[in-house]
């Protein structure tokens, strides 16, 4: 089999990500190639799931054979040919179910894969819980949580049931424009699930478990009663991006000041950034703060509009994206919202209410006194490591001027022996 360097390693880079590498299972870390004079397709699978996608190479003969994922990487990256020839060992593949005749058939449109990609960007890929690292499929559209934000975008998917898919690395890797088929059916009490988009396959198991009762936690039309919208949001994106990021809660405050809106970094209380915006709506009792990484992704997928409740009680929503964006704000305690002052508090990071089966979050303290001390330490950390490779850029200069000068004195001597022998010649 014969294929393009470029077209091999654009399916590697897709099927890389189902690939088991330190598999003691031969297969699960190789890459199965198999086809004829009609057409090629290289498949990985990890046991559970099958990717597989269509090559433009060339075949004079029916082929079935393996090569392991590290070694077409290595092949790809030394050969200096731009057509590469391959050839393998056969390796008995598992024979995955097809999907079955009474199958239900959702069509899925091009933004399929780009809508993925919004949800997939929340995904605590660390939670426990494993119907909460994937994605939740349902009429009401593609959703995502992990309990601090929650992310619905909604588009035709004309399922009978809701369907959770783990976390979608092939087609992600895969940045599919195209139109497609999903096909869900259960055998043997398991919920299996097969995309069909462009020249991409990607076959598995449904996660099992419930997905959170997300629609319970969207706020209602009247309980938002004012609104903030950014004209320039790319402005406000490039401030947020100078914020540091921090593992702890990175809070930033949105003020409503008169023809636009202040933001004001909770860990840098004099980085501030004044923007033009319109405000509708009431005048908000407390000042919304929301995360830094929350604040950044919402922008960044044109949600430019905020949503929130005047007293802070209850989630916030963007709008302006895809969906509906829903996002926990940290909770102010103690001070109301002024346009002119702005004055020390104490925040807590509020918790999204358990209400069937809703992610609860515990709650953090967000910019005390400890959190300053510890962004001082990490800054003088920062400043003590350049002065250390100041320093040791000048001793390492120190030392090479001392070698030039033993090499100067060598030289000297040198000369002046080859000099006293001339002498005795002479």
């Amino acid at each position: 089999m014969r294929v393009e360097k470029k077209t091999l390693n654009d399916a590697l880079r897709i099927l890389g990500k189902v690939v088991f590498q330190t598999s003691p299972v031969e297969l699960y870390r190789s890459i199965r190639f198999v086809g004829d004079v009609d057409g090629v397709m290289a498949m990985a699978t990890d046991g559970v799931e099958v990717v597989s996608v269509m090559l433009d190479a060339f075949a004079e003969n029916k082929f079935d054979f393996c090569v392991p994922f590290k070694d077409l990487k290595e092949l790809v990256r030394t050969n200096r040919s731009e057509t590469l020839e391959l050839a393998g060992n056969f390796i008995e593949f598992p024979a995955f179910e097809e999907p079955a005749a009474e199958a239900e058939t959702v069509e899925l449109d091009s933004n399929f894969c780009e809508y993925l990609a919004q949800a997939a960007s929340i995904i605590n890929r660390n939670e426990y819980r494993k119907v909460l690292q994937g994605i939740n499929l349902s009429k009401s559209g593609i959703t995502t949580t992990d309990g601090k934000q929650l992310l619905n975008i909604p588009c035709t998917l004309d399922l009978n049931a809701e369907l959770n898919i783990p976390f979608p690395s092939a087609l992600l890797a895969a940045k599919l424009q195209t139109p497609g088929m999903l096909y869900t059916w259960v055998s043997e009490n398991t919920k299996l699930f097969q995309f069909e988009i462009g020249t991409v396959s990607w076959y598995g198991k449904a996660t099992d478990g419930n997905f959170p009762a997300w629609k319970s936690v969207i706020p209602s039309d009247t309980a938002l009663d004012y609104s903030i919208t950014f004209h320039n949001h790319q402005e406000v994106i490039d401030w947020v991006k100078m914020i540091p990021p921090l593992k702890e809660t990175n809070g930033v405050e949105i003020h409503i000041v008169e023809d636009g809106a202040k933001l004001i970094s909770c860990v840098q209380p004099g980085f501030i950034l004044t923007t033009s915006a319109v405000h509708i709506g009431v005048q908000p009792e407390v000042i919304l703060t929301l995360d830094r990484e929350i604040l950044l992704r919402m922008l960044m997928q044109d949600y430019n509009t905020l949503r929130a409740n005047s007293k802070g009680s209850m989630p916030m929503m963007a709008m302006g994206g895809a969906g509906q964006y829903i996002a926990m704000p940290i909770r102010t305690i103690s001070r109301p919202q002024t346009q002119n002052s702005i004055q020390p508090e104490h925040k807590e990071e509020t918790k999204m209410e358990e209400n069937n089966n809703v992610v609860e979050q515990p709650v953090a303290p967000v910019a005390s006194p400890l959190d300053e001390l510890g962004t001082a330490i990490e800054e003088l950390k920062i400043k003590l490591k350049a002065m250390l490779d100041e320093s040791s850029v000048l001793s390492r200069k120190v030392k090479e001027v001392a070698l030039q000068q033993k090499q100067k004195e060598r030289d000297f001597i040198q000369a002046k022996r080859a000099i006293e022998r001339i002498r005795m010649a002479i």
